[in-house]
C-alpha cells in the first residue's frame, strides 16, 4: 500500500502573523484556540508532561517559561492546576506580537502569577537556566528547520528542569480532520484559515527527531499522541541522580513518565564526524 506524504509548505503565513489584525477578531481567535487545546487535548498533554518534571520542584517557587505565548491559556491551565495543590508558581509568557501579548494581559486579570511580555522566541535574553521548566505549545511550526534548530537549543540552555514542546502532526489525514473540524467547531476566519495551513507546516515525528540531533540536544523523547499532537520532552537529570545512579552500578534514570510499549521516537546521539 502507497502512503501519499504531505509536503510542508514554508514561505506562507498564517493569519495571526499578519499586521494589523483587528483586536476583537484577535481576541476571538485566541478563544477559539483555548477551545481547541482543551477539547482536543493540547492541555491535557502538558500538563501530563509537566507533573514528573514538577516532583523536584520541593516547596519552593516553580519559574516556567512559556515561548512564544499566544492567549496564555496554557500557562493560566498550570496555575490553575498549582493553586489546587498549593504549589507556588511564577510564569512568564513571551510573544513577539504586540496585540497578541495586549489581548493575553486582557484576559489574565485573574492571574497575578502570569506576566505577559512582548520577546522574540528566536532571541531569548534570558541566561542559562534561569528557569525551571520552558514549555512551548503550537509554535514550533510557525519556524524554518533551521529556525526550529535554533529554538531547541535555546530552550534546552534556559531550563533547569528541562523543556516540553507540544506541536501538530503533519499528514494528510491529519489536515483533512483539522479542516473539517475547524468548519465544525469554529466560525472565525482566522482559525479556519490558519488551522489547516499549521498542519501542512507542521513536522513529522521523523523531521523532529533530524531537528533534535542537529540541535545537539540529549535524551528528548518523541511522543505522538491522540488528535494530531506530538510532545518533546526533555528532562534533565540532575547531579544528585547522577551521583545515586554511579554509586549504584546504574546507567542515569530516564524520564519515568514515558510509557512502555506506546509509540515514541528517541532522537539518537549525532555520530561523530571523521
Amino acid at each position: 500500500m502507497v502512503r501519499l506524504s504531505l509536503p510542508r509548505v514554508e514561505g506562507v503565513s498564517e493569519l495571526i502573523d499578519e499586521p494589523g489584525v483587528a483586536l476583537d477578531e484577535l481576541a476571538a481567535n485566541l478563544e477559539d484556540l483555548e477551545r481547541l487545546n482543551r477539547w482536543f487535548g493540547g492541555t491535557r498533554l502538558v500538563l501530563r508532561h509537566l507533573v514528573p518534571l514538577l516532583r523536584r520542584a520541593g516547596s519552593g517557587e516553580i519559574r516556567i517559561l512559556d515561548v512564544a505565548t499566544g492567549g496564555a491559556d496554557i500557562p493560566a491551565a498550570v496555575v490553575r492546576w498549582a493553586r489546587r495543590r498549593g504549589h507556588p508558581v511564577r510564569i512568564v509568557g513571551i510573544d513577539k506580537n504586540p496585540q497578541v501579548v495586549r489581548a493575553a494581559a486582557e484576559r489574565l486579570r485573574d492571574y497575578p502569577e502570569i506576566t505577559v511580555k512582548l520577546g522574540d522566541a528566536l532571541a531569548l535574553p534570558y541566561p542559562p537556566r534561569s528557569f525551571d521548566i520552558v514549555l512551548c505549545s503550537l509554535a514550533l511550526h510557525h519556524f524554518t528547520y533551521p529556525e526550529g534548530v535554533t529554538l531547541l537549543r535555546a530552550l534546552d540552555r534556559i531550563g533547569r528542569w528541562g523543556f516540553i514542546v507540544n506541536d501538530l502532526v503533519r499528514s494528510w489525514h491529519a489536515y483533512l480532520l483539522t479542516w473539517l473540524a475547524m468548519h465544525l467547531f469554529c466560525r472565525g476566519r482566522l482559525v479556519r484559515h490558519d488551522g489547516p495551513l499549521s498542519i501542512r507546516r507542521a513536522y513529522t515525528p521523523p523531521e523532529l527527531s533530524f531537528m533534535v540531533n542537529e540541535a545537539g540536544v540529549e535524551a528528548v523523547r518523541i511522543r505522538p499522541h491522540l488528535f494530531l499532537r506530538v510532545a518533546l520532552v526533555k528532562a534533565h537529570v540532575s547531579a544528585c541522580d547522577r551521583s545515586r545512579a554511579r554509586l549504584a552500578g546504574r546507567p542515569p534514570p530516564e524520564p519515568r513518565w514515558i510509557v512502555e510499549g506506546e509509540r515514541r521516537y528517541v532522537a539518537k546521539p549525532r555520530l561523530a564526524r571523521s
